[in-house]
């Protein structure tokens, strides 16, 4: 059943244990035409992607102002997609973990510029010396994934077994020297918040992100949940269900996360008004990067930032999702688009969403 709502500017903020459910739902005149387009515009990029189930959700500076289920969640059991609908956030995951990070940073437990070794005894000296500003960056040489090897599996690994996958595995380049798209390296930083906070990713998250955003977690297998949006791979018009379902234990902390749209798009919110880090840490996290020779990169710590900051944002694709989170700053907009099909397109959706919402 799809929801549409929309919420009167004039509505202040809600606090930190507000929860979701609980986000004003008044529609102000005149709004029916940008809703229509926007609901057109989901139900356009459904059919065309051949995408099978999907959820978007929209905040204003903290209010929402658009919410709608399209498809399903399960074909094959024909249940509908719901607002309640919980999808793989893929890459999504790295903004959270950065925002762990910058948490512990403030409290004194994690330092950005001192190698992660302090924080993860054993290493190889050379990874070892990696910081989490290089890890958060993509510029600490650490690899992703490799043609013709298989990290991921069915099982259930530990963030100590994750580790195994890559530490031994030399450096591509001397940190801080190049930018390389890795999330092995977000599987380190993970474990580093583990060891500072002495607590497993799963608590920390909803101990501190969950008072806000409780239906945002770790895709935890062995955690049997209804609302967990089946999975599925498009390949052109063929859209197949992928199974099985990979345990994604390896890269929790880079790409193994879940969430409601509505409870994603909160979670970015509160980022932006900075009320789960400092305004001065939020901005360190979308500011953009630099190599050690001063070029200058589209990615901060976690989030790719696009010119002058204006944009903030992060895309996802893996088994059985395609997902979107962006933020424009100076109006306070929030649009998340999570599907249940790999090879769909939710980044482009979110773009032309962002049109609408900010059309004249």
């Amino acid at each position: 059943m799809i929801l549409l709502v929309l919420a009167l500017a004039s509505i202040p903020s809600l606090p930190l244990g507000i929860q979701s459910k609980d986000l004003p739902q008044v529609a102000p005149p005149h709004a029916a035409e940008r809703v229509q387009a926007l609901r057109e515009r989901c139900e356009g990029f459904l059919a065309a992607e051949h995408v099978v189930g999907m959820g978007v959700a929209v905040l204003r500076k903290g209010e929402l102002v658009f919410e709608s289920a399209f498809g399903q969640s399960d074909r094959e059991a024909a249940r509908a997609a719901r607002e309640s609908t919980l999808y793989r956030l893929a890459s999504v995951s790295k903004p959270v973990t950065a925002t762990l990070v910058m948490q512990l940073v403030e409290q004194g437990k994690l330092e950005l510029d001192v190698g992660v070794a302090k924080y993860v005894p054993g290493l190889e000296p050379a990874l070892g010396a990696v910081t989490l500003r290089q890890i958060l960056s993509h510029t600490s040489g650490i690899r992703h994934y490799q043609l013709g090897r298989i990290d991921n599996s069915v099982e259930h690994r530990t963030t100590e077994q994750a580790l195994g996958l890559f530490v031994k595995d030399p450096l591509l380049f001397q940190p801080g020297a190049k930018y390389s798209y890795s999330t092995h390296a977000f599987t380190l930083a993970a474990a580093a918040v583990e060891r500072a906070a002495a607590k497993d990713l799963g608590a920390l998250m909803a101990e501190r992100i969950g008072p806000g955003a409780p239906r945002l977690s770790l895709e935890v297998l062995a955690d049997e949940k209804p609302e967990r949006a089946a999975l599925y791979r498009r390949n052109g018009a063929d859209v197949q269900r992928s199974e099985p379902r990979e345990d994604l234990s390896w890269k929790y902390g880079g790409g193994g996360m879940e969430s409601t749209a509505r409870d994603l798009a909160r979670f970015a919110d509160l980022v932006l008004r900075a009320e789960l880090v400092s305004a001065a840490s939020r901005d360190a996290m979308w500011t953009r990067s630099r190599t050690s020779d001063g070029k200058e990169l589209e990615y901060g710590l976690g989030w790719a930032v696009g010119e002058k900051g204006k944009l903030v944002q992060h895309g996802g694709s893996q088994q059985g999702a395609s997902s979107s989170l962006s933020i424009l700053r100076e109006s306070g907009l929030v649009v998340v688009v999570l599907t249940n099909t790999e090879g769909g397109n939710a980044p482009e959706l979110g773009q032309a969403l962002r049109q609408i919402l900010t059309a004249p």
